[in-house]
């Protein structure tokens, strides 16, 4: 007998709508790929179709509702689309839950991203694609660096980095992006777009989803007149557990220009640079203040450092 010849073929039953569908119609065709025994394919003949559908859908459910965790902006969003729900549930195949574990809600991200990106009759415009986009790739960044930050912990035990102080001369010195921080703009502060698509929060948004899904009427509204904003945000790790280790988020949102500047986080360029070339740009007084202050704000929060000499 074969354990892992029956665990893949109900694994396939549970996540492979087709294979499900096959099962129902055929069992004994359904189950030929698999290198099961007489008494095995026995034993799954006697599966009921209804139960097994029943099972795969709370299965998913429950997946879901973990993974809203990671992406409730974008599911709230999604849920305004045609079918939104079901292209979310839909994802929840053989190809998502094959991948590791830790890398599992990167990849269902990614996957959700670029089916929004082809999918343009989804939208009421290349606008409002682009929009509903930001936001996911924001969160996605912020998913993929708690699982990076995660990655680390289990890797190699790499403790949490401490920010450290920030010198008087800071501004002489260059500086470099931190490790598990990601960057997006979002067409409106994090705070206005949190209290607009989440009503509630974990899993309790994904059941309120399913009953009240956000409306295309709305999420038109929200973006109607956007005020753009910089999210810069570092993983970081709160719970160093070898079993599940957990991660939040630290967040800084700065004006939308200053995305320009990122670049010369390169380790090399000293923000006093920076600050020269915008003043002979003709940058005004006001606007050398906000750059330098939105530098400082991200060496405080370690989301830039200086580098080592």
């Amino acid at each position: 007998m074969s354990f892992a010849a029956q665990e893949r073929a109900l694994f396939d039953l549970l996540f492979d709508r087709t294979r499900r569908a096959r099962f129902r119609d055929d069992p004994v065709a359904a189950l030929s790929a698999y290198d099961l025994t007489a008494e095995e394919r026995a034993d799954f003949s006697v599966l009921r179709a209804d139960a097994l559908e029943l099972d795969a859908g709370m299965r998913t459910g429950l997946i879901l509702a973990q993974f809203c965790r990671g992406l409730p902006l974008s599911f709230s969003l999604v849920s305004s689309l045609p079918e939104g729900l079901q292209r979310l549930r839909a994802l929840i195949d053989v190809e998502t839950m094959r991948t590791p574990p830790l890398e599992r809600l990167t990849a269902f991200g990614v996957r959700l991203r670029d089916g929004l990106r082809a999918d343009t009759a989804a939208f009421a415009s290349a606008r409002d694609q682009a929009l509903v986009l930001s936001v996911v790739e924001a969160e996605l960044g912020m998913v993929w660096t708690a699982c990076a930050r995660k990655q680390a912990w289990l890797e190699a035990g790499r403790a949490a980095a401490l920010v450290a102080p920030v010198p008087a001369d800071w501004p002489q010195r260059p500086l470099v992006m931190a490790d598990f921080v990601s960057a997006a703009l979002l067409p409106q502060p994090y705070a206005v777009l949190k209290e607009a698509l989440c009503p509630c929060t974990g899993a309790a948004l994904w059941r309120h989803l399913g009953k009240e899904p956000f409306t295309e009427a709305r999420r038109l509204a929200l973006f109607r007149q956007p005020s753009l904003r910089l999210l810069v945000a570092r993983a970081e790790l709160v719970t160093p557990s070898r079993c599940e280790p957990q991660t939040e988020h630290v967040t800084v949102e700065l004006p939308e220009g200053f995305a320009r500047l990122l670049p010369h986080l390169d380790g090399t360029t000293p923000v006093s640079a920076v600050l020269a070339q915008l003043q002979a740009a003709g940058a005004q007084a006001s606007v050398l203040d906000g750059v330098q202050g939105g530098f400082l704000q991200l060496l405080q929060n370690g989301m830039a450092t200086i580098p080592s000499a």
